[in-house]
């Protein structure tokens, strides 16, 4: 598999957490990640610079998709997540899409050509939570019920994983609050 690099500049922390795995393009793994069956604790500022605590959604159930500007297979997953955001909003589904590149500017760019209709925050080049939640490839996205357990953990995209994403969050949100 050909991995993807990140563009030039991009921080050490980016470079070792993706260059021997790169943009998960082979599709979805569920893996045995640092942060399946732990509470939910992901946080960072959105690209207004006001931080954003994922945990304050207590009572949501919450899907928290790392991601960067250069991964195609992140890029590809956005539809799918917007589809979810739309779908049960009303049910009590928060979506936070976490930027991990090194550049700002570089998400902001991306999102007024692409805007995305759910709660963006940068984690500057993973620094915060690359290495402690295990991000071993991109997109990983974790499913966290509705009292702030990751109960999901995936790694990588493909095509035919909305409906294993669908199925996951209507099991979550079914259950008590």
């Amino acid at each position: 598999m050909l991995a993807m690099q990140p563009p030039p500049g991009a921080l050490p922390v980016a470079l070792l957490l993706l260059v021997g795995a790169g943009c998960a393009a082979a599709g979805r793994q569920a893996v045995d990640s640092p942060a399946l069956g732990r509470l939910v604790d992901v946080s960072a500022p959105d690209l207004g610079g006001q931080e954003v605590r994922v945990a304050d959604r207590r009572g949501d159930v919450r899907i928290v998709d790392f991601w960067a500007t250069w991964c195609e297979p992140c890029r590809e997953q956005f539809p799918v997540l917007e589809r979810l955001a739309r779908a049960h909003r009303e049910e009590g589904l928060s979506v936070f899409a976490v930027a991990l590149d090194e550049d700002r500017a570089r998400v902001a760019a991306y999102l007024e050509t692409t805007p995305l209709p759910f709660t963006v925050l940068w984690d500057q080049g993973g620094g915060r939570h690359a290495g402690r939640l295990g991000l071993g490839r991109l997109p990983t996205t974790l499913v966290v019920d509705r009292a702030g357990w990751v109960r999901f953990v995936h790694q990588g995209h493909q095509d035919g994983d909305a409906e294993r994403l669908d199925r996951e969050v209507r099991q979550l949100l079914t259950e008590p609050r």
